[in-house]
């Protein structure tokens, strides 16, 4: 039973490390919970939902699996080499595909300009909700950018630590 929890610590402990240091991940994080906020304007069907939330998850798991192979790649070739770069490309471009692809899905299920309106009516209606929206937006600024940026120096000090 030990092992089997200690597995969901070691998960969390990734997806801490995904979130602290990869910009991109915590892009994709304040994204996913827009998406999911703004559902609520409209009448998604269940399997929309679904989709929504399968993209999302998508995107921040292939994010994942993007940090997880440059780490490793950074481990055994810490210099320059052609076939590193090859690696850490094809990952990131995965990351764009499954990106992309939300993007569309996004647009196809999002694209209503009356929704739109009563989106803007909701928010320019209510001094409230407007405060409250701009105060997130303000939050995930500095929540995407203020993240830490040195990845390899932490990975330096856990290596060291060995």
């Amino acid at each position: 039973m030990k092992h089997f929890l200690n597995s969901f610590r070691y998960a969390m402990s990734g997806i801490l490390f995904s979130a602290k240091y990869e910009r991109n991940m915590r892009i994709h994080m304040v994204i996913t919970l827009y998406v999911l906020y703004f559902t609520k304007f409209y009448d998604f069907t269940r399997v929309e939902i679904i989709l929504l939330i399968l993209t999302c998850i998508s995107a921040i798991t292939l994010e994942m699996v993007n940090t997880s192979i440059e780490v490793v790649i950074d481990k055994v070739s810490p210099h320059y080499h052609t076939l590193a770069k090859i690696g850490k490309d094809v990952a990131a471009g995965a990351v764009l595909i499954a990106t992309i692809g939300a993007v569309v899905i996004g647009i196809i299920l999002f694209w209503d300009i009356a929704v739109f309106t009563e989106i803007w009516n909701y928010f320019s209606g209510s001094v409230s909700s407007s405060l409250i929206l701009a105060a997130s937006l303000i939050a995930s600024f500095l929540f995407i950018n203020l993240g830490k940026r040195r990845k390899r120096h932490v990975a330096k000090k856990i290596e060291n630590e060995e």
